[in-house]
């Protein structure tokens, strides 16, 4: 028999894959048309959000991973195109921040 996977552990994973997702997508948007320092600035502190939040999800930190998601909702109403990756993405990082909460209060 296998190992069973809790809703907690599925989505610790499913948070990292959105941070790469995140990761990769602002990474091919960033030498695009229009390109300034702040543009850089903006997708690093975006990146170090998310990272923080899978970093949060990885070791079981319930502060890193609502700061990564809080981070991500904040900085994901400034620019409608980047924000259509980071809303979900901190999202995901939102509801395993709960969850983790959740588990470690029972």
């Amino acid at each position: 028999m296998g190992k069973r996977y809790s809703t907690l552990d599925i989505l610790r994973g499913v948070s990292v894959v959105a941070v790469v997702f995140l990761t990769l997508i602002l990474l091919a948007i960033l030498p695009s048309p229009g390109y300034r320092t702040s543009r850089l600035v903006l997708f690093a502190i975006v990146i170090l959000f998310g990272w923080m939040g899978a970093a949060g999800a990885v070791f079981n930190r319930f502060s890193l991973l609502l700061i990564g998601a809080v981070g991500q909702f904040l900085l994901g109403f400034w620019n409608f195109t980047i924000g259509l990756v980071m809303l979900p993405t901190g999202a995901i990082l939102l509801v395993t921040a709960l969850l983790h909460r959740e588990e470690a209060n029972n």
